[in-house]
């Protein structure tokens, strides 16, 4: 579907923005701007349909000259039938027409489409006045302007009384001009048709409209035969026509041949049908009682203009002749017994929409309209009878009604003020039309007509759930309906130009105050904008859809973009996206947070039976170069899956607000959170990378501190914040978005500064988690490069190669005196950088909620009910993170020390004796509390019994090492393990 879309769809969002953006002052404004929306919506249609009728001239004439055609044949070269033999083979003809080539299928699309908005605003004038004004104070208004009804009142003047009157019949006379308006326009003309019928007549134009020559010759052909010079009577021998077959009628008055019961000559016969179609096309059409009179006179056919009242051309606003003492009701009543009583079916079609005669109208219906017009139609003229009856009884007396019968139509459809419900839904079942009535243009313009477009967006919005989840297409955008529908809604789900008239429908409408836009339906209905949106994100018109996801309640509306935002992966796009957000007045963090949602919903990281309980760093390993265990080699996963990268990705897009520092902070953290649940090392680190806390930092603090820029972690010199000379770095370009806070004071800035402190610092710790299990893998390679660079020697003992390691690479001769330079500045910078990023894990490592306070049991409990909840979420998940990587950490960081006393320093090992006291600390009982949950308290114990047997047997080496008078920064020395040292 998305390949089908045109220009239309951006000329319309332009449309619709001006009118979004603009006329909101007040509710008559907003009502005038919509109108006018309405109006641009035509124009553009208008404009289209003549652009392709120039480009496409030749074959829109072929077309409708092929549709005329089909008609002319079922007049010519057929003898007079009944009215149902005739309406059969009518539509034979046209039921199944050729297909049009497509450029003619979109003029046609476009012309109904401009005859779509034109009824629109019929629809807005009657049903939906402008605010603070009523149809009923309308019409009092009108009414006591108008004089009343006397014995001499002018008929035109009961008519126009009767339409103030009635809205129902306001509606109706309204919805007749629309069709008539829409004939002219979109089928053959006049002239065209008149050119076909004269041109299958066979003859000379000049002939053809001259009566009935044939019979005419006929006839004294027969005279001068039998030598009469008197008229032929119908006593006398009787005439057959040419074929022999009929009869032929021996008078040329226009009623003879009904009169006599007998026929024309065949081409005659043509030529009383064929002018009759053109009659009811003119009246079709609307044209005025005067040209078609003039018609009529130019082909010597007056007395048919007469007889369709064209004498009266005064009263042209009337669908019918009001002239005479009843207000035209006689006139009709001769009418309808003609309707009734003809041969001819577009001459009972001619005085069937005259008296409001139903049958003998439908009989030469092809299209919808044409079926809506007959209908309609009938309904107005039988209305306005009984409203003459009712309320002129002298003008209509009930001996004439009694006498001269006439269709009653409002009886025959019911209920009157129903009917145009009624009229639609027949339309539905009238097996002539039924596929066209439930195409996508006429389902949208039969809910328009009988005020049910509420409930085509209802079934709408339920075939669009059908849609989305059928085999054959899926989109995750539409929300599931219980529901069925019939399955011609969907065509218009599938239809891009039939979906777009819907959606802008319902924009307006909702303005109007369309009822169950925001009801209980709501869901369903706005499935409906919805499926337009996904329409516009297949088409790649991702600039248009923030315009149309305003028109959303704000859940829905989170909902969708949440899931569109994946699709937008260029970073200028990104931007592009969230400055249109923003002008629509979008809750931006809504949609981010929705998407985050939705990608982690589409992995199994938010599983919580699949977190991991421990992350393993150590193996098993003999030697003294560690306390039993030592770093696995490559036990980082670096891979990042889709999932994973999809997650970052939605982070991500937080760098490009301004403001919202306290969202991006939870969305970091979060996203964090469930990387190392899953011990998803890899992906963690990445998020590090690009959402580094000096990343968001760069990003928003300009917003909040006067276009400063600094590192909120690294920040101390509150006071420079006031000092413009101070400041590190400033802004110049104009920001977008919201508008940014106004100058603050010290104290503001200073508790600003601390509560983006205290928000972000969860984060940061995981950051430094993370950071160490980086350092620590580090480690490992850097221990096996240094361990590689000794070469083993023959005097070295047949024990492990590991012994005596520290030996070999400080005082040994062979070390000293190989020539080989075996250094350990690597090894000792990483490892003072793990010293250094050790330090935060081991006191007071994620302890803190993200308002900054301890969640402490009673801090907690302190909390209302929805607050406690998302506490007892976060405990349970940095509670958890403690225990799946502290106690293996800490074992690992006493495994490293060990070794890089070896390598470097005997002293280091005091670091060893300064681990056990901090886990051992009441006060950081957390961490010692992590070794109990997870039953390795032993395992911790064991290790550090393990490095101080290591620590004893460096104070006895048998070597005497260089004695380094350094000492710890609390005085500690390897020394007190040496049982050799007096006190």
């Amino acid at each position: 579907m998305a390949d089908r879309v045109g220009k239309e769809v951006e000329k319309f969002a332009e449309r619709v923005d001006h009118w979004y953006t603009h006329g909101n002052e007040t509710p008559i404004a907003k009502y005038h701007t919509t109108l006018r929306l309405v109006s641009k919506f035509k124009d553009h249609a208008d404009a289209t349909v003549e652009a392709l009728k120039k480009q496409n001239a030749v074959e829109n004439r072929g077309e409708l000259a092929k549709d005329v055609q089909r008609r002319i044949q079922s007049l010519a070269g057929t003898p007079r039938r009944s009215v149902e033999d005739e309406e059969e083979s009518d539509l034979d003809l046209t039921i199944v027409p050729d297909p049009a080539p497509s450029t003619v299928q979109d003029l046609r699309h476009w012309q109904s489409e401009a005859a779509t908005w034109d009824l629109l605003r019929i629809m807005i004038e009657l049903y939906y006045p402008a605010p603070g004004v009523t149809s009923e104070a309308a019409r009092k208004k009108i009414s006591a302007e108008n004089k009343n009804i006397y014995r001499y009142t002018p008929e035109i003047e009961i008519w126009e009384r009767f339409i103030l009157e009635d809205d129902n019949a306001k509606e109706k006379q309204m919805i007749l001009k629309w069709l008539e308006k829409a004939a002219d326009s979109n089928e053959s003309d006049i002239q065209s048709i008149t050119e076909q019928l004269e041109s299958e007549s066979g003859k000379g134009t000049s002939t053809w409209s001259s009566g009935w020559l044939d019979t005419r010759a006929k006839i004294k052909q027969e005279k001068r035969l039998r030598q009469l010079d008197y008229p032929l009577g119908e006593d006398m021998l009787p005439i057959k026509n040419s074929d022999k077959t009929q009869l032929l009628t021996t008078q040329l008055d226009p009623d003879a041949p009904f009169r006599q019961r007998r026929t024309l000559e065949k081409s005659d016969d043509y030529y009383e049908r064929a002018i009759w179609m053109a009659c009811y096309e003119m009246l079709r059409r609307g044209m005025p009682w005067k040209e078609i009179c003039e018609w009529c006179k130019e082909r010597n056919e007056g007395w048919r203009g007469i007889s369709m009242g064209a004498a009266y051309e005064h009263q042209s606003d009337a669908p019918t002749c009001l002239t005479g003492p009843n207000v035209g009701g006689l006139w009709r009543r001769m009418c309808f017994a003609l309707a009734r009583g003809s041969t001819y079916r577009y001459e009972s079609a001619v005085y069937g929409l005259l008296s409001g005669d139903l049958a003998s109208v439908e009989a030469v219906c092809r299209t919808w309209d044409d079926h809506l017009y007959a209908r309609y139609n009938s309904l107005l003229l039988s209305r306005f009878d009984a409203y003459l009856q009712e309320n002129y009884p002298q003008r209509l007396p009930s001996t004439l009604t009694r006498k001269f019968a006439l269709f009653n139509s409002v009886e025959f459809h019911g209920d009157w003020e129903n009917t145009n419900r009624r009229v639609i839904e027949l339309l539905k079942e009238t097996k002539s039309i039924s596929a066209q009535s439930k195409s996508p243009m006429k389902l949208i313009q039969g809910s328009l007509i009988s005020r049910t477009f509420e409930d085509l967006l209802y079934n709408l919005g339920i075939a669009l759930s059908q849609i989305a989840f059928s085999e054959e297409f899926t989109s995750t955008l539409i929300l599931p309906v219980d529901e069925v529908t019939e399955e011609y809604y969907m065509r218009i789900g599938e239809d891009p130009h039939a979906l777009r008239i819907v959606i802008h429908m319902l924009l307006i409408f909702e303005v109007l105050g369309l009822e169950g836009v925001h009801g209980t339906r709501s869901h369903i209905l706005e499935n409906v904008t919805v499926g337009y949106i996904d329409f516009l994100r297949m088409a790649r018109k991702m600039d248009l859809i923030p315009l149309y996801a305003a028109q959303l309640s704000p859940l829905r509306r989170a909902n969708t973009l949440g899931r569109i935002l994946p699709d937008i992966r260029n970073p200028t796009e990104q931007k592009q996206f969230l400055k249109l957000m923003q002008e629509y007045e979008i809750e931006v963090v809504d949609a981010l947070g929705e998407y985050y949602e939705v990608v982690l919903g589409k992995s199994s990281l938010g599983d919580e039976k699949k977190y991991i309980k421990n992350y393993g760093i150590l193996e098993p390993v003999d030697g003294e170069l560690w306390p039993g265990h030592r770093i696995k080699e490559g036990f980082i996963d670096l891979d990042i899956t889709p999932d994973e990268a999809a997650i970052i990705q939605s982070v991500q897009w937080y760098l490009h607000l301004e403001d919202h520092m306290s969202t991006t902070f939870v969305a970091m953290t979060d996203a964090m959170k469930v990387f190392l649940l899953n011990g998803r090392i890899g992906a963690a680190l990445e998020l590090c990378t690009v959402m580094s806390i000096e990343a968001v930092s760069r990003a928003k603090t300009a917003f909040y501190f006067d276009d400063q820029i600094f590192n909120i972690m690294e920040w101390d010199g509150i006071e420079e914040l006031v000092n413009p000379e101070m400041r590190r770095s400033t802004r110049s370009n104009p920001r977008r978005g919201s508008a940014p806070p106004p100058k603050q004071s010290l104290e503001k800035r200073r508790a600003k500064l601390l509560k983006y402190k205290e928000q972000c610092r969860t984060y940061n710790e995981l950051q430094q988690l993370v950071q160490v299990i980086k350092l620590l893998s580090q480690w490992r390679s850097e221990e096996d490069i240094l361990i590689e660079s000794v070469p083993p020697h023959p005097s070295d003992p047949p024990t492990p190669r590991l012994r005596g390691m520290q030996h070999s690479l400080t005082s040994s001769p062979r070390a000293r005196n190989s020539g080989s330079k075996v250094t350990t500045k690597n090894i000792k910078d990483l490892f003072e950088k793990i010293e250094a990023a050790m330090e935060p894990l081991l006191n007071d490592f994620l302890t803190h909620g993200f308002d900054g306070n301890r969640m402490t049991p009673a801090y907690i409990a302190s909390l209302d009910t929805k607050r406690r909840s998302l506490a007892d979420g976060e405990l349970a998940q940095l509670t958890r993170i403690r225990t799946t990587y502290l106690p293996e950490i800490v074992l690992t960081y006493n495994s490293v020390v060990q070794a890089c006393a070896y390598f470097i320093s005997r002293d280091i090992m005091t670091k060893s004796m300064d681990l056990a006291t901090v886990v051992a600390s009441e006060t950081n009982a957390e961490l010692a509390d992590a070794f109990v949950k997870t039953g390795r308290m032993e395992e911790l114990v064991r290790a550090f019994a393990a490095s101080s047997k290591t620590m004893i047997a460096m104070s006895q080496s048998g070597d005497k090492p260089r004695v380094s008078k350094r000492r710890g920064w609390k005085g500690e020395s390897i020394k007190i393990w040496d049982v050799n040292v007096r006190n």
